[in-house]
């Protein structure tokens, strides 16, 4: 709980992955809900709230910003009318519940609609936020306290009501079958709240009553929602999203616009929490995000559980490099030495490392895999995730007490079933790297590193590597460029 005198809002910039890592601990899961913002700069706004700015005049906006009375009692009507329009035009396609539910599937497909999205998920919301080049500027995440949002009046009151009635049910079973049944019983009571208040509020063509937002979440579930794990906020009035978000949390608008800022040490401290935080995230952090997303298993093909993630995880370029920077003027073939990460750049380990302080590093930075090397910078073997599998089936010991060279057998890349490393030249083009992309596939397989080296052989040193994802990134800017 907050103490008092503590703001109720922050900003916190984050300049690492190592200290997004941090964030995430101590934002626990189930209490917060995230929105991922490929520019910082841009403000909370609902897709009306963009669409009316462009043809909303000087004379519609109150001397503190909000818009004229007159101008927020026109819209309820018109959004009445159009999910009505959108219910008839529909209707061979699916029958909606509530005029709630209508709204949220109109938000869903494209149209303008008082709903801002948000997700369950920080990860989403990153994904989110990077999802589209930006230029270099700064992404944000920002993140409500979930509870904030239910301590409006009338809901929380009326969730602990209903929860008294099911105490007897509550109480059955050890604390893991309690916790699980009250989960259950709370996610059932907050959407029933939701939608039938929503329903109301729409069907009467009403804006008025003390709750400022409305967290509409998994109704109207499809496959893409459930992937997202998305929840709709619908402010209750037509004015701004963040003068509807500042009453419902009980703070000003510039506390929501402009939110003291704070350091990731100071957030660490969940003294501290506030109900509203905005992440910025440093615009160096971007040449990084994908391959942060990547291992985490956090792709377009997952986001979209669809045909369109399908097609959007192939034509994603995401790279910091431009099409000028990397093809140049005359337009020559992309070769290895031009992408990828180089010697100097990427971490790998030798073979009197302590293993437990690479599983370590991989750990905080994500690594899904390492090479070892010699004195030399020649390649002795990749140690990953299923190189532990493998020497824990086969018993070999203690592995957090070993050093590289005591499973140096297990190193070896043949080793590994289900990924392939192979060593290219750094004058391999694209189109050497793209064929044999398509010949892994073939096998099933997919690329767990290739190997840059002067001529391509394995006894010379290593000048870099490629990974999966550059691979992807790299042909398809080839792609595009043609």
């Amino acid at each position: 709980m907050l103490n008092d005198g503590i703001s109720k809002t922050f900003t916190v910039e984050i300049d690492s992955w190592d200290d997004f890592a941090k964030v995430m601990r101590v934002m626990e899961s189930g209490k917060w809900i995230y929105r991922g913002q490929e520019d910082a700069s841009w403000g909370l706004k609902s897709g009306l709230d963009r669409y009316l700015e462009k043809y909303e005049k000087s004379g519609k906006r109150n001397k503190d910003g909000s818009r004229d009375k007159l101008f927020c009692s026109s819209f309820p009507r018109a959004e009445y009318f159009a999910i009505s329009r959108f219910k008839a035009m529909s209707r061979y396609y699916h029958q909606w519940d509530t005029n709630a539910d209508a709204l949220i599937a109109m938000q869903h497909y494209g149209a303008k609609t008082r709903l801002l999205d948000f997700t369950a998920s920080i990860m989403v919301a990153l994904f989110f936020a990077y999802e589209n080049r930006n230029n270099g500027k700064k992404r944000a995440v920002y993140a409500i306290n979930y509870k904030s949002l239910l301590d409006q009046n009338g809901m929380w009151a009326g969730y602990k009501k209903f929860l008294e009635q099911e105490r007897v049910v509550v109480d059955i079973g050890d604390e893991e079958t309690r916790w699980e049944v009250e989960s259950q019983i709370a996610n059932h009571y907050f959407q029933q709240y939701a939608i039938k208040e929503a329903d109301r509020m729409i069907s009467q063509n009403t804006q008025e009553g003390d709750v400022d937002i409305i967290p509409l979440y998994t109704v109207c579930s499809n496959k893409r929602q459930m992937a997202q794990t998305g929840i709709e906020l619908m402010p209750r009035t037509f004015d701004w999203f963040d003068r509807n978000l500042a009453s419902a949390l009980k703070v000003s608008v510039d506390d929501i616009n402009n939110p003291q800022k704070r350091s990731v040490d100071y957030l660490l401290n969940d003294r501290h929490l506030p109900m509203f935080i905005k992440f910025i995230f440093d615009a160096q952090m971007e040449k990084d995000a994908w391959q942060y997303l990547d291992q985490a298993n956090i792709s377009a093909s997952t986001i979209y559980p669809d045909m369109v993630g399908i097609a959007r995880s192939i034509h994603y370029s995401n790279s910091a490099m431009t099409m000028d920077s990397t093809f140049g003027n005359s337009k020559a073939a992309l070769m290895a030495t031009d992408f990828g990460v180089k010697r100097e750049d990427f971490f790998s380990c030798t073979p009197s490392d302590d293993i437990s302080s690479v599983i370590n590093e991989m750990l905080k930075k994500r690594y899904s895999h390492v090479p070892v090397i010699d004195e030399h910078d020649k390649l002795i073997g990749v140690f990953s995730e299923s190189t532990m599998m493998e020497v824990w089936k086969e018993g070999t010991g203690q592995i957090r007490a070993t050093v590289m060279r005591d499973i140096e057998e297990y190193l070896k890349i043949d080793r590994h079933k289900f990924d392939e490393f192979q060593f290219v030249s750094k004058k391999s083009t694209t189109a050497h790297l793209q064929k044999l992309y398509e010949e892994i596939l073939k096998e099933g397989k997919r690329i767990g590193m290739l190997f840059v080296t002067e001529t391509g052989s394995q006894d010379e040193p290593l000048l870099g590597i490629i990974t999966e994802w550059d691979v992807a990134k790299v042909l398809d800017m080839s792609s595009s460029a043609n």
